[in-house]
């Protein structure tokens, strides 16, 4: 039953951020002691330990009007955590703190985002 009432509240949450907002949710990412951790509508949805990433796969996802860049941490638990250009805190995330835990190249973003439709993908680090 606490799990149903948790579900619930979340829910009313989502639903009252969204009538406030017009529609929409609000998502952003941060980095704290060691976590990268993304919320959608102020709270904490999912949470990944850096030191415990064992690979960073890139990728663009065409949505018709843009094409934001996606990054996806995979764990040692092989959980996966993604987050986007467009998320609040997205762009200070990777120019602060990626190259901080990961030995990354500096011109990964520059070839993920080339060419109209194009994803993409690639594996930009690995343990």
């Amino acid at each position: 039953m606490k799990k149903f009432k948790k579900s619930t509240l979340d829910w009313w949450n989502d639903f009252v951020h969204r009538v406030k907002n017009k529609g929409e949710d609000k998502w952003s990412v941060t980095c704290e002691d060691n976590n990268l951790v993304v919320n959608k509508n102020d709270r904490e949805v999912s949470k990944v330990r850096l030191d415990e990433v064992v690979s960073v796969t890139t990728y663009k996802k065409d949505l018709i009007t843009y094409d934001p860049v996606f990054l996806c941490f995979l764990d040692k638990n092989d959980c996966t955590i993604e987050v986007w250009e467009g998320m609040d805190g997205f762009d200070s995330f990777i120019r602060n703190e990626l190259g901080r835990y990961f030995d990354i190249e500096p011109d990964w973003f520059a070839s993920v985002n080339k060419g109209a439709f194009a994803e993409n993908r690639r594996v930009i680090w690995k343990l």
